[in-house]
């Protein structure tokens, strides 16, 4: 009970209680998209498909996802799931990459996992923060690219 007390004592009087207010300025001030998210398990026919660059005998090489709106090589965080942990684009994927959600349009995010890998399903938009645009990464096709320039627009015009 002493020790408790000691270290509350030298906790506030050497003000380390002050600096762990972490202010809005303090925070980086990514460019922010509401997106659906759906996962993907790495098994045999991943080694061949959309993530093929990035699978290895049924396991994934990293952190990676799948979308329709951003170039390869970008980097992402989705911190309502994963903290700060960074996301690299590897591909896009089939279709239009985008979902409904009472009524309302929004991208949809396919995350790769292995396969004893769990994370929470979260059936409602969620923030995708747009750590690196990578301007010059791949795009699959002429879809793709014409939603990657309308996100870099809305980028530029937001950090300005």
């Amino acid at each position: 009970m002493r020790w408790i007390i000691f270290l509350l004592l030298l906790f506030y009087s050497t003000g380390l209680s002050e600096n762990l207010n972490i202010e809005k300025k303090d925070t980086p001030n990514y460019f922010t998209i509401k997106v659906l998210t759906t996962s993907y398990f790495a098994h045999k026919g991943s080694d061949y498909g959309c993530y093929r660059r990035v699978t290895k005998n049924q396991k994934r090489m990293g952190n990676f996802i799948a979308l329709n709106f951003l170039p390869g090589g970008s980097i992402v965080m989705i911190p309502a799931l994963f903290k700060t942990t960074t996301f690299e684009v590897a591909d896009t994927f089939g279709g239009s990459g985008v979902g409904y959600f009472k009524g309302e349009k929004y991208w949809k995010v396919d995350i790769l996992k292995n396969k004893n890998e769990w994370h929470e399903n979260i059936d409602y938009p969620i923030d995708l923060y747009v750590v690196k645009f990578n301007e010059k990464g791949p795009v699959k096709n002429k879809t793709v690219k014409n939603n990657t320039l309308s996100i870099l627009q809305k980028i530029k015009a937001n950090n300005k």
